[in-house]
Formats: C-alpha cells, structure tokens, sequence
C-alpha cells in the first residue's frame, strides 16, 4: 500500500535507537515522508540522512511538544503521524492508525496497555498513565483508554485547528482534549510497546505525572 499521503514525525534526544526506529517506518509505511526533529546528537546512516523522503531538522527550544509544533509547518500530506524515537513502539502498528483516519477518524491513538510488555511500563507510569486519562474521560466525556500514546496519527488539518502550544509531554493530553472539544473524532486501535533502547531515565516521573494531571483542568474553560 502506497503512504505519499503520510508524513511521520520522529522527536528525539541522544536516542540510540533512531536508526532503527527510522528503517522500520520506511518499510513499514511505504513513500511515506520522515521527519526526525532532534537535540543533541543523532545517529543515522548517511544514506539515510540523504533519503529523499527524509527531513533533519534540529530543534531550537527543548520538549517533545516543543519539537513536533516546531516541524509541524513542514507537513505538506494530509495525514500526520507521532511515533518516540526510542524502539518502544512496532512501527506497522503505525498502519492501523493511518487506517483509522483514512476510514474517517480525526485523531486515531494507538492503545498500549491491551498488548502491554509489562517490562516496557513500570506499575507507577500505568497507574499514572490511568489516573491521568480517567480524568480527563470524565471531565471531558471521552472514552479513551491510554491518553498518554506516543503513538498517533492525525489529519493534519485537525492539527493545525487545534492550535496547540504546549512544549513538552502534555501535547498528548492537548491534542485529545482539543479534539474532543471541538467535536472531532477520536478512535483508538491496539498496538504493542516494548522496552526502551536506550536510558530510562527519560521515562516519564512523578512529577511529570502530576503536571499531567493538572493539564487536565488547564482547558475546561478555554
């Protein structure tokens, strides 16, 4: 199946693992347009780095929000896709959210704790991962199951309405809870996560947790 229609945003810090991460998208989504937006160092192959479907564009500010906003003005498909540079997600899975929206979805998240590596997600980030996305499925009606995904595909004229502006973890919660206010259709699909190549110290911690709790109640009057 042909992806000219898809543009895939890979975010990354001194990831190890963004070679690889970059080789499976390609296969996985042929023709499809790669972005990697780094900070500090990034390790691909030449041949690679000079793909014609391939973009280098070196962050200015710092987050992961930060880093898609900052590369999202150079999409020109119609749909846009999120996956972490670190191995942890299966880049076919990238297929079933592309299928989502091209089937009709705005915002199609992909769910890792249906298939979840209990190695890849320590017990204190799943239940910080739940706290975070029952509040926000009930503050704002969704019925999303992991709002957390770094794993996502959206049209990319839904994102550019949505307007997003926060510059580190809490795009995730942003775009879902924008989406939802605004009316536009979410789905999610079931997708695998595995552990992290590279230091876990860039997992998500406590105080992480609580910002993205709070996050919640930043939109329920905006």
């Amino acid at each position: 199946m042909d992806y000219s229609d898809t543009t895939v945003i890979v975010p990354v810090k001194d990831e190890p693992a963004v070679a690889e991460v970059v080789r499976d998208v390609s296969r996985a989504l042929r023709n499809c347009r790669i972005i990697v937006v780094y900070k500090g160092e990034v390790r691909l192959p030449k041949s690679e780095a000079a793909a014609k479907n391939m973009m280098l564009v070196r962050q200015r500010g710092s987050g992961k929000g930060n880093a898609c906003i900052q590369v999202s003005k150079f999409v020109r498909t119609k749909i846009m896709c999120l996956i972490d540079g670190d191995a942890t997600y299966d880049a076919n899975d990238l297929k079933k959210v592309v299928a989502r929206v091209r089937d009709g979805a705005d915002l199609a998240l992909g769910d890792r704790l249906e298939r979840l590596d209990r190695k890849a997600m320590p017990a204190f980030v799943e239940l910080g991962n739940k706290i975070i996305t029952d509040a926000a499925n009930l503050l704002y009606r969704m019925h999303v199951r992991d709002s957390q995904t770094g794993l996502r595909a959206i049209r990319k004229r839904v994102f550019d309405t949505l307007m997003l502006k926060e510059q580190h973890f809490g795009i995730e919660s942003e775009m879902n809870i924008k989406a939802r206010k605004r009316g536009f259709r979410i789905e999610e699909v079931p997708i695998s996560y595995y552990m992290r190549i590279g230091s876990s110290s860039k997992q998500m911690k406590l105080m992480d947790g609580i910002k993205l709790f709070l996050l919640n109640f930043k939109f329920l009057f905006g």
